[in-house]
């Protein structure tokens, strides 16, 4: 648990595992120490898991009696904001069942893995998780007919230059694509269509076509529609929290609630792990939910992490800096160290280095000359040619501002 974290974050923490860990039992704060609730309730909202507060105070006070009380004025402020954000997220599922059904009319392979359907599948409810956009997996072949469909339902590609030709975004099979993902903004709703979990620097390596054969369905708002298996679910959830250093208390509590709904056979999920490349990835979720939560782990986890001495260690340094409760996302430099240590192998850090963004042509290519397709590689002729372009404005801009810094 976050013992050394201060009282507020505490009360956020317990009151998350009492709303998602069957039978945990609420630990009320005592009564001649009553944290400030406003500082509480801002916690909440920076982690993303208001609602699993405003559950988990219900349970405490329900268990608690005159033990532990929440001043009237709180509970009504946290009402309000959860009603609000249930309300959202029924009109997100609505969004996301009608865009699935145009996209099964269509032949289109896509698989939401956040959002409504991973809520339903870890929560049990799809307006528990707290989200504000739509994540799909899409088979990299039917990203064009995904985005025209969405375009049709009045959503706008996000990057402000026209979809001339999706082939010249996407890359090939030697160069890499200009964007990971089409943003696409609609009238109320987002939309990120993606064609891989993770991106091309720091992948996750199983393929769609592996996930969408071993797909599973959900009942979302009563009807079923795709979603990851069990294990890939798993799986997927412990690579994207390491990939972003475990840094917000929702990808923690989305991972407990996956383990609390999995019904799952461990040593073959820790197989696949292995064979995916983020056996450690688990391992530290599995960790962080013992270390955060107390979280009673299966045996197969356990007997895992008592053989690979670095989790504890990275465990430990993701519990100081949510327990420090200073809201911060790690800098890019910090999540990539952290991802590497968090790697099952050092041959991660080849597409880390030879991937980088600042070594290949980007939006800005795109916008400066869009072109067909087959002519994506000469995008890597126009990025230094843009950059050679670009640098006197850069530098005129920059010696400007040294000038008004010195007046």
């Amino acid at each position: 648990m976050l013992t050394e974290a201060e009282p507020e974050l505490q009360v956020v923490v317990d009151c998350a595992r009492t709303a998602i860990v069957t039978d945990a039992a609420p630990d009320p704060p005592p009564l001649d120490d009553a944290p400030d609730w406003d500082r509480v309730v801002a916690l909440a909202r920076y982690h993303g898991i208001v609602q699993l507060l405003y559950e988990g105070l219900e349970a405490m006070a329900r268990e608690s009696g005159d033990e532990f009380t929440v001043p009237a004025a709180v509970l009504t402020r946290l009402s309000s904001i959860v009603q609000g954000k249930r309300m959202r997220n029924l009109a997100f599922t609505t969004e996301l069942q009608e865009i699935l059904e145009r996209f099964e009319t269509r032949g289109v392979r896509a698989v939401p893995f956040k959002g409504p359907a991973l809520s339903a599948a870890a929560y049990d409810d799809a307006t528990v998780r707290e989200y504000n956009d739509l994540d799909l997996l899409v088979h990299p072949e039917d990203i064009p007919a995904a985005a025209d469909i969405l375009e049709e339902r009045g959503y706008e590609w996000r990057g402000g230059t026209p979809r001339l030709d999706d082939a010249a975004l996407l890359g090939g099979p030697v160069t890499k694509a200009i964007v990971h993902e089409y943003e696409m903004r609609g009238p109320e709703f987002d939309v990120e269509l993606r064609w891989r979990v993770g991106d091309a620097e720091r992948p996750f390596s199983t393929s769609f076509g592996e996930l969408w054969d071993r797909r599973d369905t959900v009942s979302v708002g009563g009807q079923p529609l795709p979603a990851l298996a069990q294990p890939d679910r798993l799986l997927v959830l412990a690579f994207h929290g390491t990939k972003h250093r475990w840094y917000l208390l929702k990808w923690l509590c989305d991972f407990v609630a996956a383990l609390e709904a999995a019904e799952t056979d461990w040593p073959h999920v820790l197989v696949r792990a292995r064979e995916t490349g983020v056996e450690r990835n688990l391992l530290l979720g599995a960790a962080l939910a013992r270390a955060v939560f107390g979280y009673a782990l299966p045996a197969p986890l356990l007997d895992r992490l008592r053989t690979d001495g670095r989790i504890s260690e990275l465990a430990e340094a993701v519990v100081e800096s949510l327990a420090a409760g200073t809201p911060q996302a790690p800098t890019q430099f910090e999540a990539a160290r952290f991802y590497l240590a968090a790697s099952d192998s050092m041959t991660a850090l080849v597409p880390l280095l030879l991937l980088h963004s600042s070594l290949h042509p980007t939006y800005s290519e795109y916008q400066f000359c869009p072109l067909p397709g087959p002519m994506h590689p000469l995008y890597y002729v126009i990025w230094p040619l843009r950059l050679l372009l670009e640098t006197p404005q850069w530098r005129r801009q920059l010696s400007e501002e040294r000038r008004d810094e010195a007046t």
